[in-house]
């Protein structure tokens, strides 16, 4: 694969942006412990980590989780003072999805799910510590299994997903001279998605292990489909062989949909259900893909041996006694986690054999969402490998310039140990290069402040550049990127 050496000149145009910069999670008088999660799952970072980075007496209230621009709400395994030598900090990390992608198309619905990043599955975390207000907690409740008086809930809605991933669609494209030619913008139904669905040629969406509860409210369905070529065609979703949506939908024009009050009746098959995507147009070369299928559905508490399981429940006058079938927690009690309230409860597993058991406090919220986690120790994500960050403050002038190179550091020593980046920075603040204030910018702090540390994510660099146009004491003229195209 040949190695390029790509130079791009950028001029800087009016660009309309509105606060806050994706910058704005950042206390620059803090230091940062950067850490990187890529599945999801219970993570601890221990008390002798935490020693390693020099915190082991830090109170454990004071410190603070951020992903993704966001406070992320912990356990401490003592809520105040410092932890003790088996003591650990506790949250519910999550891997990188497509949300970050959004602000990327030229239209936000042209994104047909956000389930998966196209950039990496790898997400990066924050800690540090802060001393000045409250911090993100869960706070442990109750467990009272052996006093309740409810009766186990039957079954609760739930949500089965299938994004497809076979290929990245490119998306909306143009013919010019008889080829399809495609935008450098992120357009109508590009990412990740099905095979092409072509005329006799079906794609079907498969859901199995459901457990449906036959006795509960209808299902809904919820899809997103993209054409993929310059034809008209029906997009035509069936359950088995009931037809439940048949619509026009021609050229490269997209369809997100909500269906409801689908029949439990129709499901012939309860262990299997298919749901084929066909497509109906007449010229045999046709094509649309799919990129998501999500199944809501009455089911009951089997959770198909998972070592997580996430759920809703609707609001509730006398609380929730859940009974747990088929949850793999080990030789553990299982945490569970309600996101909404920020409450945790230990689950019972002693008073009934191979079953977890919940008793919930009444709730007026109109849905509250839960995670449950193994907390065994071969299923525990610990988090042992932190790296410093104290960021650079782009808001002092004395770190802003009109001429901006942006590299990364594996140019900036030559074989021979000069900085060739530097060189030219000096060149364009001199008078023959045109007496520019010309800085020189890692990319990896734009990722690190930009893009919350999503690597090669296109938004280190384009909010970075909403943000000195906006925002620095002299509005940046150029833009100078240094770096491999492949």
């Amino acid at each position: 694969m040949k190695k390029l050496i790509l130079i791009l000149f950028i001029f800087i145009t009016a660009i309309g942006y509105s606060q806050p910069y994706s910058n704005s999670w950042i206390d620059y008088s803090k230091t940062y412990y950067k850490f990187n999660v890529a599945k999801n799952g219970l993570c601890h970072i221990s008390q002798s980590t935490l020693n390693t980075l020099g915190l082991e007496n830090i109170p454990a209230e004071q410190f603070q989780l951020w992903k993704n621009g966001a406070e992320v709400t912990l356990y401490t395994s003592s809520p105040t003072g410092t932890l003790p030598p088996s003591g650990y900090i506790e949250f519910w990390g999550t891997m990188n999805d497509g949300k970050r992608d959004t602000k990327l198309y030229l239209n936000p619905d042209y994104q047909l799910s956000d389930h998966y990043s196209l950039q990496t599955d790898t997400v990066a975390y924050f800690l540090t510590v802060n001393t000045e207000g409250t911090n993100l907690r869960y706070t442990d409740n109750p467990n009272n299994v052996a006093g309740t008086t409810l009766t186990p809930e039957p079954y609760f809605m739930n949500i089965k997903g299938n994004y497809f991933r076979n290929r990245i669609n490119p998306g909306k494209a143009n013919i010019i001279t008889s080829s399809y030619v495609y935008a450098s913008s992120y357009d109508i139904g590009e990412g990740w998605s099905s095979w092409d669905v072509i005329p006799g040629r079906p794609v079907a969406a498969g859901f199995t292990d459901l457990n449906l509860y036959r006795n509960g409210p209808n299902a809904s369905l919820s899809f997103s489909v993209a054409g993929n070529a310059y034809n008209s065609r029906n997009i035509r979703v069936k359950i088995f062989n009931t037809v439940i949506d048949d619509e026009p939908m021609p050229w490269f024009t997209y369809i997100k949909k909500q269906i409801d009050n689908i029949p439990i009746s129709l499901f012939l098959d309860l262990t299997n259900i298919q749901i084929p995507f066909e497509n109906t147009s007449t010229e045999v070369t046709d094509r649309y893909v799919v990129s998501k299928v999500e199944l809501k559905y009455p089911s009951t508490f089997n959770f198909n041996n998972e070592t997580d399981f996430y759920f809703e429940l609707p609001a509730t006058s006398t609380g929730n006694y859940l009974v747990i079938d088929n949850f793999n927690y080990g030789n553990t009690p299982p945490v569970l986690f309600d996101i909404t309230s920020n409450k945790r409860y230990i689950g019972d597993i002693t008073s009934t054999p191979n079953k977890v058991k919940f008793v919930l406090p009444p709730s007026s919220l109109a849905q509250s969402k839960f995670q449950l986690a193994s907390a065994a120790a071969s299923i525990v994500n610990n988090i042992t490998f932190l790296q410093q960050r104290n960021f650079i403050n782009y808001g002092v002038a004395s770190n802003q310039g009109d001429y901006l190179i942006i590299s990364n550091s594996a140019l900036f020593s030559s074989s021979t140990g000069a900085n060739n980046v530097d060189q030219y920075r000096q060149y364009r603040s001199s008078a023959a290069g045109g007496s520019y204030n010309a800085k020189e910018i890692n990319i990896d702090e734009l990722v690190d402040q930009f893009a919350y540390g999503i690597k090669k994510h296109p938004s280190a660099i384009k909010d970075f550049i909403q943000y000195a146009k906006n925002t620095f004491s002299v509005t940046p003229q150029y833009v100078f990127l240094i770096g491999k195209g492949i």
